[in-house]
């Protein structure tokens, strides 16, 4: 079990193995943010916070809430608003300790024009939902 948290550690998330690799998205808001996500399915990651303290943001075709720590302001995961079972849960891997973040592979995602990596690695297959 990994587990990531916010700066102030209102928020944690456990998640049960570390990707195969995460990915750095371009796309318009991904590149502000700065994440790298590492997907999971829903009922694969245990979320820990006072809901109180946790904020989301849902923009273009509004099938995707951002999520941020109120207190601390990071942002810690993303979700798809469709909550069925086997729907994303895709975690910020900024959030893991260092040492751990450090050790993934990291793919490079065109999200703002393409939608292919744009390093070409066949070899680590990593589902992405695409935003608008």
């Amino acid at each position: 079990m990994y587990t990531a948290t916010c700066h102030c550690k209102n928020v944690r998330i456990e998640i049960p193995e570390l990707p195969a690799a995460v990915t750095s998205c371009n796309c318009s808001v991904c590149r502000r943010y700065g994440t790298l996500w590492a997907y999971f399915k829903r009922e694969q990651v245990s979320l820990r916070a006072d809901p109180t303290t946790l904020a989301s943001y849902r923009w273009g075709d509004r099938t995707i809430d951002f999520w941020h720590c109120t207190r601390c302001g990071c942002l810690t995961h993303y979700t798809s608003v469709d909550e069925s079972p086997g729907s994303r849960f895709v975690v910020n891997a900024r959030m893991l300790p260092l040492e751990t973040m450090q050790s993934l592979p990291v793919r490079r995602l065109d999200g703002a024009d393409t939608w292919e990596y744009l390093d070409q690695d066949p070899a680590v297959k990593i589902p992405i939902t695409r935003l608008p």
